[in-house]
Formats: structure tokens, C-alpha cells, sequence
């Protein structure tokens, strides 16, 4: 048990790897990834930028949901909007809790890592389940090895499988090494039973079979 937990503990690592320290808030992200309108910067950026910021927040106010999970991105990573975790949360949340993959895959990130607030691995678990099920593949992958180590769930080298190879073929290219791992260590049944889980999950009827 503790040589496979050393095993997965450096790729699950490698996951979040992309996300801001706790003790720091330096940007470590790809902007790339936030799917947001590029700011234009001119000699009045400055004010471009907070009146974008305000209109944006107003349309979340307002119930806007797309407007809710970009306002809580923006506070994540500090871009478009001052670095705040708390405020991020809130927001991140308010979407998630209205179905945005995007917000829910982050909102799981910063509870796994106590941003925001305490570490929570339960609420994480949830948010990172909700966002794979949508198709979200960093969320896929946290949660393939989260079932390979057997953090805040149980370990299930099977269902981590099916989840790396999800957020894989989702274009996380991060999970190819622990899925890699997680093979090595399956049995051959196992991986049978792994890919046809996999082969499965294009079947409405059995979906919630496969992965969960």
C-alpha cells in the first residue's frame, strides 16, 4: 500500500502542478486555459479593465451563469481582477452549483488544496465527479488518481483507468504518465474489465456503471 501511494503520489503532484501555491500567489497557469476575452492594453487598460470587470460582475450578480464562473476564474488566477480566493470561491461555486464543468473542475482543485479555505477532499471528490461526468478532462484525471492512490476515495485501480484514459483522450496530456502506472498495475482481467467499463460509457443505459 505505501509503495503504490509513493508510486501515484509525484503524478497526482504533477496534476495540480498548474495551479497557484497556497503559500504564494504567483501565476503558474496557462491563460490559454481560461477561455477569456483578451484584454486590450492601451493607455487606458487600466480603467478598460475595471469597467469590464464591473459589467461582468453585474452580469453575474444578475444570474448570468457563463458570467459567474468567468468572474470566479478571473479572482482565481488574478487575471482581469485582483488574486482572491475567497471571492473566486463564491463565485466558482455559484456555477458550479448550476452545472459549469469548467467552475466545477476548479472549485474541486481549491478544495482539494485548501484555497479559499480549509482542505476539504470530500467537497473535492464532488466537484471533481460533476465536471468529469460533463466531459471536463482535468477533472477526469485528478479523480483517475484519486482512485489510484485512494484519496478521498476508495482505491480502485479499475475506475482509475477508465478516468485516465478519459481525461487523456480529452486532451490532458498529464494523465498519459500515471495512466501508464495504473496499467502496469492491473491484472489482466482487470484491464478487460477496465476497457470494456470504458467502451461502456457510449451507453447511456450503463454510464453510471463504468466510472462513478
Amino acid at each position: 500500500m505505501l509503495r503504490t501511494l509513493l508510486v501515484f503520489t509525484l503524478p497526482f503532484t504533477t496534476l495540480l502542478a498548474g495551479l497557484p501555491s497556497v503559500e504564494g500567489n504567483t501565476f503558474q497557469g496557462a491563460p490559454s486555459q481560461l477561455n477569456l476575452a483578451e484584454i486590450p492594453i492601451e493607455k487606458n487598460a487600466e480603467k478598460q479593465t475595471a469597467n469590464a470587470l464591473a459589467k461582468l460582475q453585474e452580469s453575474a450578480e444578475q444570474g448570468d451563469l457563463d458570467a459567474q464562473a468567468r468572474l470566479g476564474i478571473m479572482y482565481y488566477w488574478g487575471e482581469g481582477a485582483p488574486m482572491d480566493w475567497e471571492r473566486a470561491k463564491v463565485w466558482l461555486r455559484k456555477a458550479s452549483e448550476r452545472g459549469n464543468a469548467d467552475a466545477q473542475a476548479k472549485l474541486g482543485a481549491m478544495c482539494f488544496l485548501g484555497q479559499g479555505g480549509p482542505r476539504n477532499v470530500e467537497e473535492s471528490v464532488k466537484w471533481f465527479t460533476k465536471a468529469a461526468e460533463q466531459g471536463e478532462p482535468y477533472a477526469a484525471g485528478c479523480m483517475g488518481v484519486m482512485y489510484a492512490v485512494g484519496e478521498g476515495v476508495p482505491k480502485d485501480l479499475v475506475k482509475a483507468w477508465v478516468w485516465l484514459n478519459l481525461a487523456k483522450d480529452g486532451g490532458d496530456s498529464d494523465a498519459a504518465e500515471p495512466l501508464s502506472q495504473v496499467e502496469a498495475h492491473l491484472t489482466k482481467d482487470e484491464l478487460k474489465d477496465a476497457k470494456e467499463r470504458l467502451a461502456n460509457r457510449a451507453n447511456p443505459a450503463v454510464r453510471t456503471q463504468t466510472a462513478d
